[in-house]
């Protein structure tokens, strides 16, 4: 049975039902609620991704790539025809563009060799070809800045008095943490530590990035998988077996055949929920992480718990997602994870699969930036 679009849709009722009308900074209306909360079982085969409409999910998969592997520019993104980081990208060169003038007069730049300016602003479709195949381009305007997810998942920043590269001279240098990476080496090391958190939210960058963190803290959690579950586990691998009589030789076997100890959960803070257009990916991209994480820690995906902060849904999209609320679910499809690949940053796109997806057509809505 499907409850991932039905646990979907009690939230989106909620909104539709309690929420208030609101305005915010892109000058695009959002009716919502403040404070609710989604769990997802994060099954391999019952994948929790929507079905009441098509999510794309090569775009999930790889921005989810683009986030593991630090980087913060939307070139890897626009070379595999993923759209959905270009507004931001493109906005920062359009207030860029509409402010030149001001930036090449300003006294500082006087006397100062500036770059000439194009002719004419390029439009965003033009921007994207430009950012694809012209790599000095791409290096300015396809870079999102600090404060951008993979940047903070893999190298959030900050200053360490104890770490200088003269300490005669007392300076302060700039380091950095692997959060990401942090949390990985602890869940095989110390898998009941409580502070496995990666945080995105950086209180100085998220003023000074294209966008602030919507999905801007996550929490590992694992428990210990009891006999039968283990069990269990081994028989879905490989059907039915005669185990040994005894309860200590029957633990041998399951750890000969390295079935599991611990199942992993995750929870996520999202500070702000575009549930028609936003949510959908947040719910299947953070499950594929939890996915992937336990593959390359051999545990088994748990509970995806969603902590949503401001939950709304914009009054452009309120056609959209009722025509999505009168659809029945479908069955969920299944993940399939490259059994051979052991470490997280070695994922790459045709290692991760999803099969017998079968999801009700595509409603498209407008992006507000």
């Amino acid at each position: 049975m499907n409850k991932v679009d039905t646990e979907y849709f009690r939230i989106v009722n909620d909104i539709l039902t309690n929420g208030r009308l609101k305005k915010n900074r892109t000058g695009v209306d959002t009716i919502g609620i403040f404070g609710a909360q989604a769990k997802y079982n994060v099954d391999l085969n019952a994948f929790p991704l929507l079905t009441t409409k098509k999510v794309h999910w090569p775009a999930i998969v790889h921005e989810l790539l683009w986030f593991i592997s630090g980087d913060t520019n939307i070139k890897y993104l626009v070379d595999n025809n993923v759209r959905i980081w270009n507004e931001w990208a493109y906005k920062k060169y359009s207030d860029w563009w509409e402010n030149r003038a001001k930036f090449y007069t300003s006294p500082e730049n006087m006397e100062r060799e500036i770059p000439a300016v194009q002719e004419n602003k390029l439009t965003q479709e033009e921007f994207v070809e430009k950012i694809k195949f012209d790599e000095s381009f791409a290096n300015r305007w396809g870079e999102l800045g600090e404060g951008t997810y993979g940047g903070m998942w893999r190298a959030f920043p900050f200053y360490n008095d104890y770490m200088t590269v003269a300490p005669a001279e007392g300076r302060d240098v700039l380091d950095t943490v692997d959060q990401l990476q942090k949390v990985i080496d602890k869940l095989k090391t110390n898998p009941d530590d409580r502070r496995m958190i990666v945080s995105a939210w950086h209180p100085y960058w998220v003023d000074h990035c294209a966008l602030p963190p919507c999905h801007c803290l996550f929490h590992f959690h694992t428990e210990e998988l009891t006999l039968e579950e283990r069990i269990d586990i081994l028989q879905k691998q490989v059907g039915p077996v005669n185990l040994p009589k005894f309860e200590m030789w029957i633990i041998q076997k399951l750890n000969e055949e390295n079935i599991p100890h611990r199942r992993l959960n995750c929870l996520l803070y999202q500070r702000s929920n575009d549930f028609f257009l936003g949510v959908p990916f947040n719910i299947a991209s953070y499950s594929l992480l939890t996915a992937m994480i336990a593959h390359v820690t051999n545990m088994v995906p748990g509970t995806f718990t969603h902590s949503h902060g401001d939950a709304h849904v914009y009054v452009n999209h309120l056609d959209q997602i009722k025509l999505q609320m009168s659809r029945e679910p479908k069955t969920l499809p299944s993940l399939w994870l490259n059994p051979e690949v052991k470490d997280l940053f070695n994922f790459k796109y045709d290692d991760i699969k999803l099969l017998n997806y079968d999801p009700h057509p595509t409603i498209k809505a407008e992006v507000a930036v």
